[in-house]
């Protein structure tokens, strides 16, 4: 993507930071000559079903696997030190991708993998057809990574309320987190700045999401349930 220099250098500026490789296979250029799941003008598809129609053959489920490589050591060769792997659209929870995510992250000695299996929060909207079948295949990568000795989170929150994840939305969260080990929340934070439509259909939102993460009432009532913020690396789940 064509700020992943900005966010490494960010990254390196700030160490206690745990920083994840957010794997793209459907938005910018790649990093190898993965031409048959590229378009004819060398970008990546835009979109899930291009990209799923696209990884049938072996051979093409390989060179998805060898850029997933390159862009975890683009991030390695600069300094970082990933603390694990997920993906944009959550494409490497498509099946033909399964095995292709779990080798790159084994090959670059990252142990963890981000899983979408989303959990149910009383109050908050039900999943869409979509994100259900998310969360099905998501179920389905957890067993496979914890099979092959790599680790991945117990629960997932955030694909039925993407862009939408605010205070009240954050208080429901506090009082209904589940009684699992390990969790993320998944937001999108930040200040769009010059970021069109064409970009992302996450614009206004990423305020709104800030603005709640910096809410001291959303604080208070995460310290009250005695949840404890935690880097991928500094968590003790998995196998």
């Amino acid at each position: 993507m064509p700020d992943r220099d900005r966010a490494v250098e960010l990254a390196r500026q700030t160490p206690t930071l745990g920083v994840g490789v957010h794997l793209c296979l459907t938005q910018g250029t790649p990093l190898t000559k993965c031409r048959r799941i590229l378009n004819r003008d060398g970008t990546f598809p835009r979109g899930l079903p291009r990209l799923f129609w696209r990884l049938r053959s072996h051979d093409a489920q390989r060179e998805a696997q060898d850029e997933m490589v390159a862009q975890i050591e683009y991030g390695r060769l600069r300094g970082l030190k990933p603390t694990h792997v997920d993906s944009h659209k959550h494409v490497h929870h498509l099946r033909a991708l399964h095995e292709a995510v779990i080798t790159a992250a084994g090959v670059c000695g990252v142990k963890w993998i981000r899983t979408a299996c989303e959990t149910r929060i009383a109050g908050t909207p039900a999943m869409g057809w979509a994100y259900g079948r998310l969360a099905k295949l998501a179920e389905e990568l957890k067993g496979k990574i914890r099979e092959r000795g790599l680790k991945t989170n117990d629960w997932f929150f955030g694909l039925a309320t993407t862009g939408r994840t605010d205070s009240a939305t954050w208080l429901k969260i506090a009082a209904g987190v589940p009684d699992l080990r390990l969790g993320e929340v998944m937001v999108h934070p930040g200040d769009a700045g010059d970021v069109t439509r064409a970009d992302t259909r996450l614009l206004a939102q990423r305020k709104v999401e800030m603005q709640a993460l910096r809410d001291p009432l959303v604080r208070e009532a995460l310290e009250g349930r005695d949840i404890e913020l935690a880097r991928y690396d500094q968590a003790a789940s998995g196998p």
